[in-house]
């Protein structure tokens, strides 16, 4: 069975020792299914707040801006903590408790009878979001060897991918087809999130079964709680752990953008070229979902990619081509014009290229014994990224135009590249 094990691989990805191919597959359903359940709260709870409690459109954007911030503040409290525990007890656990409170969270949100309430019931989902954000990404580097760390990340963002294309196609679309056969508007909303919520408990099941329990490190291995608590920050004075924090803060940071503003981007531009704020949304949508079709391809290819160059030099390229993308939006006027659509697969492709770098250079520095808690510290900063977006980005939309926030955050990138670069540098100069 070791000898089996030492030798396991599926495709191109070499799996670590001790790692099996169902162990592998559990992963590939897990990136799939907690990519598309924590992505999906987004946009089902504007059908909550619509239907069920009849919130009027001009107040629904600072409730759902409300809505994101705390489950950001969340993220920012209990991802490092989840991260201490998976390096204390392992990553199964937890990832089994995360998905019990994000199934929590989607069947008490259509129960709402008031903002107040949503906004508790969101917190319930945003602690386990917090322990699978934080986990994903650490169960990843836990199964795969540094010669494929890359590819393996690839394939995950294709699961991601894939698992946003589901959320958006089959349980967003559970209410309009309950409705065509005569169930009433809240009715087939509750079906909607019970179904989430059903599929949670579903993958809670799978995970306990498939995922290899206990940590990397044999139970006399494991670090106290104390040396934990101070993993994150200590793993920062390595200059590589250092750029993959910024990287996720700026991956984070700029799917935010991408996400908040691009819709809204499209809606002010709507009146300028004669056309409904219907037909904006419906433009905005088809940008995104070309957006996401090229992310689901190119995220592969980047990945074997990175398992051919060394992992500073693979931040280096992501951040440029993210830092090029995000920045060309200055070159933009209308979003839905069919000559802004190169500018925005170039956004794509630096987007998805930031996310994957991130992820496998910190998996690459963090020492097994507390890659939990340093690959959830890279989280937090990626949640700190999120806020940072949403605050700074809105406030520049308005003052400088639609396309600053893109702007900002390729700077952020670009001056992440070079750091980078000069982290190369040094290195072959020791």
């Amino acid at each position: 069975m070791s000898n089996e094990h030492e030798s396991a691989r599926v495709g191109p990805i070499r799996l670590e020792q001790g790692i099996g191919k169902s162990h592998f597959w559990t992963f590939m359903y897990a990136s799939f299914i907690c990519i598309a359940l924590l992505a999906g709260m987004n946009f089902l709870q504007s059908y909550v707040l619509t239907e069920h409690l009849n919130v009027p459109p001009e107040r629904q954007g600072a409730i759902t801006g409300d809505l994101a911030f705390w489950t950001e503040i969340v993220a920012i409290l209990l991802i490092v903590p989840f991260g201490i525990l998976s390096d204390r007890i392992g990553r199964r656990p937890v990832m089994v408790v995360g998905s019990l409170f994000i199934a929590g969270g989607y069947a008490l949100f259509p129960f709402a009878t008031s903002v107040a309430e949503l906004i508790a019931y969101r917190i319930v989902f945003a602690i386990g979001a917090a322990a699978l954000s934080a986990l994903i990404a650490v169960v990843g580097n836990d199964y795969t060897r540094e010669v494929s760390r890359g590819r393996l990340f690839g394939f995950m963002g294709f699961m991601n991918g894939l698992g946003v294309i589901f959320m958006s196609v089959v349980i967003a679309r559970i209410p309009i087809v309950l409705t065509n056969a005569g169930v009433d508007p809240v009715h087939a909303g509750i079906a909607m999130f019970m179904t989430a919520s059903g599929l949670c408990v579903l993958s809670t099941m799978i995970f306990a079964r498939g995922l290899k329990g206990g940590t990397p490190a044999d139970q006399a291995e494991r670090l106290p709680m104390k040396t934990l608590l101070t993993s994150g920050l200590r793993a920062a004075a390595n200059p590589r752990v250092a750029l993959a924090y910024g990287a996720a803060f700026a991956g984070r940071s700029d799917n935010a953008i991408k996400g908040l503003f691009v819709s809204l981007w499209a809606v002010q531009i709507a009146p300028v070229v004669d056309i409904s704020n219907a037909e904006a949304l419906a433009g905005a949508g088809r940008l995104m979902g070309i957006m996401g079709a090229i992310i689901l391809v190119w995220t592969p290819l980047f990945g074997f990619l990175l398992d051919k160059l060394n992992r500073v030099a693979g931040m280096a390229l992501a951040m440029g081509l993210a830092g090029v993308g995000y920045t060309s939006m200055w070159l933009v006027d209308n979003p839905l014009d069919s000559a802004a659509i190169p500018l925005f697969i170039m956004l794509a492709i630096g987007q998805g290229s930031a996310i994957i770098a991130s992820v496998t250079l910190v998996g690459q520095e963090a020492p097994p014994k507390e890659r939990g808690t340093v690959v959830a510290t890279s989280g937090m900063f990626g949640a700190v990224g999120i806020l940072f977006a949403a605050a700074v980005g809105g406030r520049l939309f308005d003052a400088f135009g639609p396309a600053m926030p893109f702007v900002m955050v390729g700077l952020i990138q670009i001056l992440l590249c070079v750091c980078a670069i000069l982290i190369l540098i040094l290195q072959r100069r020791d």
